[in-house]
């Protein structure tokens, strides 16, 4: 018996985006449609008063090859469900009658995105989110205090730009005071925990997958090499103290590849580190893994958990404590024994194959 009895499912995504989590969206969408429930994407322009795009009906081009329709508005009723992305949680009061469904593919992210400064301080660990909001603070004292001038002085302009434009602080317990009429899906282990520890009541699990092409995307005749790939938008305070005491190691930032030659990057090196927030099952650990390379993180958010990162300890380590020369004697271990420690990765590796078949089972449980 499924979770949900409706006639029409919405789905939001934010307009002309190509993110992980809005092709989770229209990933949904396209297995429910698929199984022949009348489903829907509909983009949203602006998530402070929930504008819906209704000037064509035109699906995002990355996501054409799913199967989409696309509502240029909602049927607000009982009958129907709208599922909302966790980052735009703050439109929620926008449907009154709908069965409503937060996806939480993330946490810090979710809190910082919905403008909550008190939140996410006290549910992060991790540097850079803290000085993300931080600036988002210094940003709003610029407009709105006659301490702006001073801080302009203080600081320059694009110290205190902020990643994260819409301030409505629309905090856990404004959530909270609406949670009877909500269900919650999450995304990851890590998530579930934090959503038992605002006290929700209807939480459900609904997770993701790597896509099948970048699955088989994988040459196993190129050799590895001694490349250590790092996300240089994720944990970079962590891993320049890392690389200071690692000269002569190649340590290659992802950035700026087109999708192949990330594919061959990934081919060559042995080893992908990782040491930033996680907020939810980061995307790409995974794909790292499924080309072979060994895997280590940090113990921020999801990557403290086995659950959602399949690895063993010996491959986690606590940043706020790290013994950098532990992580450098790990990382000579799998780089010079590579051929035997890769096997480690293994139970990771089975995980990520199954992701899609556990996707669908989760998609069938709740929707039927």
């Amino acid at each position: 018996m499924a979770l949900l009895k409706y006639k029409k499912v919405f789905v939001m995504a934010p307009y002309k985006y190509a993110t992980g989590g809005v092709e989770l969206a229209h990933q949904l969408v396209d297995y429910l449609r698929e199984k022949g429930k009348e489903a829907y994407i509909f983009y949203v322009s602006d998530i402070v008063t929930c504008k819906i795009v209704n000037d064509d009906n035109q699906v995002t081009e990355a996501y054409r090859k799913y199967n989409i329709a696309v509502a240029n508005s909602i049927d607000d009723s009982p009958e129907n469900v709208v599922v909302i992305p966790e980052s735009f949680v703050l439109t929620t009061p926008h449907f009154k009658k709908a069965q409503v469904c937060i996806w939480w593919m993330s946490v810090e992210n979710a809190l910082a995105w919905n403008g909550n400064f008190t939140d996410i301080w006290k549910h992060t660990q991790c540097f850079e989110q803290k000085m993300n909001m931080f600036k988002s603070i210094l940003k709003w004292m610029v407009k709105k205090t006659p301490l702006g001038p001073v801080i302009c002085k203080l600081y320059h302009k694009d110290f205190i730009r902020s990643k994260y434009p819409y301030p409505n602080n629309y905090s856990m317990e404004k959530v909270r005071k609406e949670d009877s009429r909500l269900y919650h899906f999450y995304q990851a282990t890590y998530i579930q925990q934090f959503l038992y520890s605002q006290h929700f009541d209807r939480i459900f699990r609904l997770t993701d997958y790597i896509n099948p092409e970048i699955q088989t995307n994988i040459d196993t005749s190129v050799k590895k090499e001694n490349i250590i790939l790092y996300n240089p938008k994720k944990g970079i305070r962590y891993t320049k103290k890392l690389m200071k005491i690692m000269h002569g190691y190649k340590f290659v930032a992802l950035q700026g590849f087109t999708r192949e030659q990330l594919n061959h990057l990934f081919d060559q090196a042995k080893l992908y580190i990782d040491f930033g927030p996680f907020p939810g099952k980061d995307r790409l650990p995974r794909e790292a893994a499924i080309h072979n390379c060994c895997i280590i993180t940090g113990r921020f958010g999801a990557s403290g958990y086995f659950e959602d990162i399949p690895i063993n300890g010996r491959y986690k380590f606590d940043m706020l404590h790290a013994n950098y020369s532990k992580i450098k004697t790990c990382i000579d271990d799998i780089l010079n024994n590579y051929d035997v420690r890769i096997d480690d990765f293994a139970y990771m590796r089975e995980c990520i194959h199954h992701e899609q078949e556990n996707f669908y089972r989760e998609i069938d449980n709740i929707f039927g």
